[in-house]
């Protein structure tokens, strides 16, 4: 497990999909968005804004006073630079 450690900026539901075969609804996570800043080689400093899905059991631990600071967050990897929360 790894702990992605950057600002929180926003706390979101996603939409609701309807699978139009099956017409089964799945419902949206709730995801944070995270701003990360990376210092390259040449010191430059890349920012990246993170979307990562939340389980709901940990939904109260990102509450809207937290938001612009600095946050913890679990999170597994899916692929190169996909975020997942644990």
């Amino acid at each position: 497990m790894l702990v992605l450690k950057a600002e929180l900026m926003g706390i979101y539901k996603s939409n609701d999909f309807t699978d139009k075969n099956t017409n089964i609804t799945t419902i949206g996570k709730v995801k944070i968005q995270l701003l990360s800043k990376q210092v390259m080689k040449d010191s430059s400093i890349k920012i990246t804004l993170l979307d990562v899905s939340i389980p709901e059991s940990k939904v109260h631990s990102f509450t809207k006073d937290k938001i612009g600071k600095i946050v913890e967050v679990d999170v597994g990897v899916i692929g190169e630079v996909k975020y997942y929360g644990v």
